[in-house]
């Protein structure tokens, strides 16, 4: 079985449990964004007891969950998720996903709802289609009816998708609307639209420490969700990337506690989302020298990502590491840069399985590099 980040995340066990302790005793950890599936062009494949364990290996307790691409289409698929969540003691909860321009688009999607399916997912890029969308419409209206989830990936590549989910949170405030990814393809013209509708919501399966910065800085914490996008993160990392941006933005454990799970146990329940407040603004911008690594580690992730060697962009990060002052943070940064040229050294091309050589510790040096205010383990 592949546990989703073992055993390679055991690089950020340090900063995963310094990140737990930052959250209420008793929080409920609630992922909105994982996939089931073994068909998906990319090659990554899922199974309900792997994500199961991918939640306990975080210390996580439930999670949303719904097909990964499927090219033949998704009622197999959906069907699989419904299983899954119906077999999972609650800690599962399906969402059916469908391709907007497939015949029979809007039936699966009731199909789903009535089976007991939480909401719809929609991937405008691998499905490929364009917002806004006639059908796309009468899915969220389908879900307002039962006052469900409507996911969206968010993406790079698809142009008007802010505008049309705004618009269409605005025409169906019973239906829940979730930007995936921190919203990245639009985060810097949603946060006005986010303060005025409640039922506008993100989540943060993404890396890029800007990026969740913003996110937690100018979006309010009422309408962020965690999440950790398994198979393609693991849980653990996904404790990081939450919870370090959203402290060095400055909010708080009542915050984080819902952030993590308690909003969307609330919508799931059927009961009004909780008003944490306003977002807290922009934070103070980290050091020079920080800000230098993690333009590089940008570089480096973004190659290794690719599964191209990032050796150069890993240097330069190392070498903007240097100080002649005392910062544990750089230092810090440093020794997980270090711990990546290690991982990318030891890897034996012919017997490793590890997609992504380094990749753990070339987020979390990012993650760190970004995040001082958030601290450090001891």
């Amino acid at each position: 079985m592949a546990i989703p980040g073992e055993p390679y995340d055991d690089a950020l066990l340090a900063l995963h449990e310094h990140a737990m302790a930052a959250l209420p005793a008793g929080t409920r950890w609630f992922d909105a964004h994982t996939h089931i599936g073994h068909n998906d062009p990319d090659g990554l494949t899922a199974t309900a007891d792997e994500l199961l364990a991918g939640l306990d290996r975080a210390g996580h307790h439930r999670a949303l969950a719904f097909p990964m691409h499927e090219p033949d289409g998704y009622r197999e698929a959906n069907d699989e998720a419904l299983r899954a969540a119906a077999a999972s003691d609650g800690r599962l909860v399906a969402l059916v996903r469908v391709d907007p321009k497939a015949e029979g688009a809007l039936a699966e999607a009731r199909r789903g709802l009535e089976a007991g399916a939480a909401g719809i997912k929609l991937h405008p890029r691998s499905d490929a289609f364009g917002l806004p969308h006639p059908m796309v419409e009468e899915l969220v209206a389908a879900a307002a009816q039962e006052g469900r989830i409507v996911l969206l990936h968010a993406g790079r590549g698809i142009p008007c998708l802010g505008e049309a989910t705004v618009d269409l949170a605005a025409s169906y405030p019973r239906a829940h609307l979730v930007l995936a990814h921190a919203g990245i393809s639009d985060l810097g013209l949603l946060a006005s639209a986010a303060a005025e509708l409640p039922n506008l919501f993100f989540d943060t399966s993404w890396w890029q420490a800007d990026d969740l910065i913003q996110l937690f800085a100018t979006i309010p914490p009422g309408r962020i969700l965690h999440a950790s996008d398994m198979p393609y993160g693991g849980g653990r990392m996904a404790t990081v990337t939450t919870v370090r941006p959203a402290l060095e933005a400055g909010l708080g454990p009542d915050a984080l506690a819902a952030i993590a799970g308690g909003q969307l146990e609330r919508i799931l329940a059927g009961e009004a989302p909780l008003d944490l407040g306003p977002p807290p603004g922009r934070p103070p911008a980290p050091r020079l020298e920080a800000r230098r690594a993690m333009a590089y580690l940008t570089a480096a992730t973004q190659m290794a990502f690719g599964q191209t060697d990032p050796d150069e962009p890993l240097a330069l990060a190392r070498l903007a590491c240097q100080h002649i002052d005392e910062d544990p943070a750089l230092d810090a940064v440093d020794a997980l840069c270090a711990a990546a040229q290690q991982a990318l050294t030891a890897r034996d091309p012919d017997t490793s399985q590890e997609r992504w050589p380094g990749i753990h510790e070339l987020l979390a040096a990012h993650l760190v590099a970004g995040t001082p205010r958030a601290g450090l383990p001891t």
